[in-house]
């Protein structure tokens, strides 16, 4: 499949990134490749193989599932850079003018 310049401006505009050309070409080219290599995945016969979430044999060594104590609030916020209100503080990702 071959991408053209606007698809990658689109791409470079959803990722918030600013390229050259030349790593614009780059991008391209190997998206291209990621693609094709897709497909050919895609093209693979899997009719009669039951999906599975780990290639081998897979037991899991899960812990046992006990109630412990927990840290108080007052605690892991005062652990914490900037709280208020009894919540964890944090500078906006989005700006408004981003919506």
């Amino acid at each position: 499949m071959a991408l053209n310049d606007s698809d990658v401006q689109h791409l470079e505009r959803l990722a918030r990134v600013k390229l050259n050309d030349q790593s614009r070409e780059r991008l391209r080219e190997q998206l291209e490749r990621i693609i094709e290599f897709v497909k050919q995945l895609q093209r693979i016969d899997t009719h009669g193989i039951v999906p599975r979430a780990h290639v081998g044999e897979f037991e899991p060594n899960l812990r046992e599932d006990a109630v412990k104590p927990c840290l108080e609030r007052e605690e892991v916020l005062a652990a914490s850079p900037q709280n208020q209100n009894g919540f964890f503080s944090v500078p906006p990702v989005i700006e408004a003018d981003e919506l």
